[in-house]
C-alpha cells in the first residue's frame, strides 16, 4: 500500500476549495505538506487548522514560482489546482484577453511546473499531479478558452511523462478531470450561476452538467495517465 507518511507534498492553490480540501487530506495522511496560495489571510486560517502545514504566500504564476517553492520544500508530490476563473459568458460577449485569460495562468503554471520538475529534475518516484476539469473532454459554451486550457493540461502531463521516460528520471506525470461540476466549491457555484443567468428556466441538475458540455468518458485510446475520471 502507497504511505504518505513523511513525504513532503506541495499543493498549488491551496487556500480554498479543491486544493484546500486535498492538503487537510494529505496532512491526515501523514505528509508534509507546503500550502501555496496567492493571499496570507486564507493561508493562515489554513495553518492554524491544520496541524504542521507549512504555507507560503506567492504568485505561483510568476516566472521564478516553481523554483522558489521546490527550495521551500523539495517535494515527492506536487499537486496543481491553481488557476484563474472561467469568463462564465458566451463567446461573443468576451474579449480575447478574458477568452484566453486560463491559458495565461492554468496552462502556463502547468507548464512551468513541469519544465521545472524536468529541469531539477526531482527526485526518481516523484509525482506531478494537475488538476484538469471535465470540460476538457466536453467543452462549455460559457466558459471562455477554460476547456481547450485544461485540455492542454493533459497534453502537457502526456509530453512531460514522455520526456521522464525518455530520459529515465521515473518521475510520474498525471492529469485528473473531475468527472462532474463540483457546486460545493467557489468555482463550482460560479459555473451553476453562469448558466442560471444564461439559461433561467434550466433546471438545477442540468445546470451542474452544463459546464461540462457533452462531457464523456476517455477513448479507449486515451493514456491512462493523463485522463482520468474523479
Amino acid at each position: 500500500m502507497v504511505t504518505l507518511v513523511g513525504k513532503n507534498v506541495v499543493v498549488v492553490g491551496a487556500s480554498r476549495g479543491v486544493g484546500r480540501a486535498i492538503v487537510c487530506k494529505m496532512a491526515a495522511e501523514g505528509a508534509r505538506v507546503l500550502a501555496v496560495g496567492r493571499t496570507p489571510e486564507p493561508l493562515d486560517q489554513l495553518a492554524r487548522e491544520v496541524s504542521g502545514t507549512k504555507t507560503l504566500a506567492m504568485d505561483a504564476a510568476s516566472h521564478a514560482a516553481p523554483s522558489r517553492i521546490f527550495a521551500a520544500l523539495r517535494p515527492d508530490v506536487v499537486i496543481l489546482c491553481a488557476g484563474a476563473r472561467p469568463p462564465g459568458r458566451p463567446l461573443h460577449e468576451l474579449t480575447w484577453e478574458q477568452f484566453s485569460v486560463n491559458w495565461h495562468t492554468d496552462v502556463w503554471m502547468s507548464f512551468s511546473f513541469c519544465r521545472e520538475t524536468l529541469r531539477a529534475p526531482l527526485a526518481p518516484g516523484s509525482t506531478v499531479i494537475l488538476i484538469s476539469s471535465g470540460a476538457a473532454l466536453g467543452g462549455s459554451p460559457i466558459s471562455g478558452g477554460y476547456a481547450g486550457a485544461k485540455r492542454t493540461q493533459m497534453f502537457i502531463a502526456n509530453y512531460a511523462q514522455k520526456e521522464s521516460d525518455r530520459l529515465n528520471l521515473g518521475i510520474r506525470f498525471l492529469a485528473l478531470a473531475p468527472a462532474r461540476t463540483m457546486p460545493e466549491t467557489e468555482l463550482g457555484r460560479f459555473a451553476v450561476d453562469a448558466w442560471k443567468r444564461r439559461c433561467p428556466s434550466t433546471r438545477e441538475q442540468s445546470t451542474r452538467r452544463a459546464w461540462l458540455g457533452s462531457a464523456r468518458r476517455p477513448s479507449a485510446s486515451a493514456d491512462p495517465r493523463t485522463s482520468a475520471e474523479w
